[in-house]
């Protein structure tokens, strides 16, 4: 008996991979791994992560990083956010999606944080539209 099953694979090292770096890597060399990584045929990277720089400061350049990408078309650029200030500072920035708690939740209406879908037991993936302009 076949099921189907869509299995999402993202590239995780221009946050997860720098995030624990002991000397800074400055933004714009992250922002080149990221279009090396897109160059190489990558579509899925998660490109920082907007968490507090007192605990992660490898990450405090998060909004040089998505505003220094040269975005190509089908390729989804997700940020990481641990908590509602993360999410509010990445929205500014215009992820493709946002990463919580190990779950892909991309934001569907963006003009406000409650109007967030939010399912963390059900997985409940929602796509960023268009990457449109926040109200």
């Amino acid at each position: 008996m076949a099921n189907d099953i869509d299995v999402l694979v993202s590239e995780v090292g221009p946050r997860d991979g720098l995030q624990n770096e002991k000397m800074p890597v400055p933004a714009e060399v992250k922002v080149e791994l990221v279009h090396r990584l897109q160059d190489a045929g990558l579509t899925e990277i998660e490109a920082t992560s907007f968490v507090s720089p007192k605990w992660v400061p490898q990450m405090a350049d998060n909004a040089e990083v998505m505003g220094g990408l040269q975005r190509q078309s089908g390729v989804t650029y997700s940020v990481l956010t641990p908590n509602l200030k993360g999410l509010e500072a990445a929205l500014l920035t215009r992820p493709d999606a946002v990463v919580s708690s190990g779950t892909r939740v991309p934001a569907e209406n963006r003009s406000t944080a409650s109007g967030l879908r939010w399912s963390v037991d059900s997985r409940t993936i929602i796509e960023v539209p268009d990457n449109e302009a926040i109200a």
